[in-house]
C-alpha cells in the first residue's frame, strides 16, 4: 500500500533545514481537481509500475519515467534519496508484477 499527498492552504517546507511558510495557492494559479488526479496518477503510474520482476527497470529508468511530473528541484532531491528503487526491489523480491489500478482523492 502506497500513500498520496495532501494539501492545505498553507505550504510549509523544509528548505536548508529550516521551516518556512509560502503563500497559498492564488485561485487563478488552482488546478482542477480532474487535472490533479490525472497528474497523480501519472506519476504514480510512472513511478511504481513494474511489468517484470525478473527484469525491473534501473533506478535511471524509473527517474526518467517520472522527471517530467516534478519541478526540479524535487526531482533532484528524490534522486539523491534513491527513492525510486523501492518499487524495483519490492517487485524482484516478491517475484510480483507492480501495477497502479487507482488513485483515490481523499478529502
Amino acid at each position: 500500500m502506497f500513500s498520496g499527498v495532501g494539501a492545505c492552504n498553507k505550504e510549509v517546507v523544509k528548505e536548508n533545514g529550516e521551516m518556512t511558510e509560502r503563500s497559498p495557492v492564488k485561485e487563478g494559479n488552482a488546478v482542477k481537481l480532474e487535472e490533479a488526479e490525472k497528474l497523480f496518477k501519472g506519476y504514480y503510474t510512472a513511478r511504481y509500475t513494474i511489468k517484470d520482476p525478473a527484469n525491473p527497470p534501473t533506478f535511471d529508468e524509473i527517474a526518467d519515467r517520472i522527471k517530467g511530473y516534478l519541478s526540479e528541484d524535487e526531482y533532484n532531491a528524490q534522486v539523491l534519496n534513491r527513492f525510486y528503487s523501492m518499487p524495483a526491489l519490492v517487485a524482484k523480491e516478491i517475484k510480483k508484477s507492480i501495477e497502479v489500478q487507482s488513485v483515490k482523492n481523499k478529502v
